[in-house]
């Protein structure tokens, strides 16, 4: 009589191995469950729980299906060497009428003695293994199953009950770090958004807790500070200002918003708009700093107020010599003198007109209006007749006027012949102006490479006082007048030389000595603006 038959009392051997085999599984269960514990990555315990309990049970194979919130399939992973399977349009066939979808629907574990009896095993076509056992158990997280773990065997009848139940146990903590390891996935899936959001910003942006340890910083505010990697653990290393700015944030309990300057170099200041939100919570303090970049603006408004300083003498000015002539012409007996007082007029007015057209211009490039009509223009034949011109009124001061043509063959321009004519007009009454009583402006036009390539220079040259070195690199910025802000003009007319020039692809620039004059050289590109006749 058999030891193991009903009534008998097992053997030693028989109980030390019941015994050995319980010690195996809890110490397999306590393996896992430490395992589960310090694993973040989900593939990782998709992996793991294939590999043990295959290995544990000598399962020949074995295979996980992973489900999403509406029980869609989000993986499939195979214990051959852990790959993820492709859904085939079998596989979804298995998932609706297979085991694994019996599995899902009812919550429950089940153990397939022999496949042959049971139509909930559907055999893949293709498979090499002949499959006669399996064993399927949910991987369930209170009511919902998170996936579905399958294990098969060639042999009939080969997992036991007791298998059955260790799988569940090992399922119902591998369900557990499966949902730990996705809300990890999440919030790290979440925190690359919110950085790759904040890192893309133009303002910068800083996160620091209640002590004023840095948790996070942008580029953006690392440029601001220029400061390189590694990034400052605290504000203190960052910036003073910035850190008084925050004590007095927390003093105050609310957001607080300042202007700041900060040098990035002996020559370069950034304004800086800053504003410390707080983020309280139950734990602990935090609060977001947000830096803005208001360079910029400060000049735009330093620029405005610059503007209207100007625009008001240099309108008030002609106005009131206006009113003067016109309140005179209608006094005036002696009908000699009236033909002055409307030619003074006349000339006020065309003052006015010229700051007007100056200002309009300028609302045209910046809106991008400014409309041209471009043609064909032999621009020798066009200095030639300006400087036909203005010749009279250089001889009125006893001055010479050269006009100085090219050498060589010069093709016709495709140009906006009046912006061009502007651009000349402005430099050459420039140069008029301001070269004294018995000098000399040249104006001349040659052919010349330029970074490579072949192009139009135009230059106007003066006997002028000329232009000190540090006034040069702003002469063509928007409302800058010079060392003499005194001087008629609205400091507008290089700036716009200089833009028209550029929407004609061209470039200007200024050499200038104290005490000897000025030249200024226009350039145009020819291959894409000549024609050869």
């Amino acid at each position: 009589m058999a030891a193991n038959e009903p009534g008998l009392v097992p053997s030693p051997e028989d109980s030390y191995q019941r015994l050995r085999t319980e010690y195996e599984r809890l110490q397999l269960l306590y393996s896992l469950a430490q395992q589960f514990a310090t694993m973040l990555s989900l593939p990782n315990v998709l992996q793991h729980v294939l590999s043990a309990t295959t290995r544990f049970t000598n399962a020949v194979r074995g295979s996980i299906f992973l489900y999403g919130e509406h029980d869609e399939v989000q993986m499939h992973l195979l214990s051959e060497r852990f790959q993820q399977a492709r859904l085939t349009p079998f596989t979804n066939r298995i998932l609706r009428e297979g085991l694994a979808s019996w599995v899902l629907k009812h919550r429950q574990s089940a153990l397939i003695a022999d496949t042959n009896l049971d139509e909930r095993w559907i055999d893949y076509p293709s498979d090499t293994l002949d499959v006669r056992s399996v064993l399927c158990v949910p991987l369930l997280r209170g009511r919902r199953v998170r996936g579905v773990l399958t294990l098969v065997h060639p042999d009939i009848d080969f997992f036991t009950m007791d298998d059955e139940a260790l799988l569940n146990v090992i399922a119902q903590h591998a369900a557990m770090a499966i949902e730990n390891a996705q809300l990890i996935a999440d919030i790290n899936d979440e925190r690359r958004k919110f950085e790759g959001a904040f890192t893309a910003m133009e303002e910068g942006l800083i996160l620091v807790d209640g002590d004023g340890r840095i948790h996070f910083v942008n580029p953006q505010a690392l440029a601001f500070f220029a400061v390189t990697p590694p990034v400052p653990e605290h504000l203190k290393e960052l910036s003073q200002p910035v850190l008084a700015l925050f004590k007095e944030a927390q003093q105050t309990g609310d957001s607080v918003r300042a202007e700041i300057v900060l040098e990035q170099n002996p020559t370069t200041d950034l304004a800086i708009h800053i504003a410390y939100i707080p983020i309280f919570s139950e734990q602990e303090d935090w609060w977001t700093i947000v830096l803005h970049d208001i360079t910029r603006l400060k000049e735009y408004d330093r620029l405005k107020t610059q503007f209207v300083a100007n625009a008001s003498h240099e309108l008030r000015t002609p106005l009131a010599n206006i009113k003067l002539y016109a309140r005179l012409a209608q006094q005036v007996k002696a009908k000699t003198k009236l033909p002055q007082y409307l030619e003074t007029i006349a000339s006020e007015a065309g003052r006015l007109e010229a700051i007007v057209e100056d200002l309009l211009t300028l609302t045209r490039l910046d809106s991008g209006l400014m409309h041209s009509n471009p043609e064909w223009v032999d621009i020798i034949e066009l200095l030639r007749n300006l400087a036909q011109t203005y010749r009279p009124l250089a001889e009125a001061r006893e001055q010479r006027l050269i006009f100085q043509e090219c050498t060589s063959n010069l093709p016709a321009l495709w140009l906006a012949p009046d912006q061009f004519m502007r651009v000349v007009v402005n430099l050459l009454s420039n140069a008029l102006k301001f070269t004294p009583d018995g000098g000399t402006v040249t104006l001349s036009v040659d052919r010349q490479i330029h970074a490579g390539r072949e192009g139009t220079i135009i230059t106007v040259a003066d006997t002028g006082p000329g232009i000190a070195a540090e006034h040069q690199q702003r002469l063509f910025e928007r409302f800058y007048r010079g060392s003499n802000p005194t001087e008629s003009g609205s400091g507008l007319g290089l700036a716009i030389v200089r833009e028209l020039l550029a929407l004609m692809g061209g470039t200007i620039s200024v050499a200038s000595t104290v005490g000897q004059g000025s030249q200024f050289t226009c350039w145009l590109p020819l291959e894409q603006h000549s024609h050869t006749a």
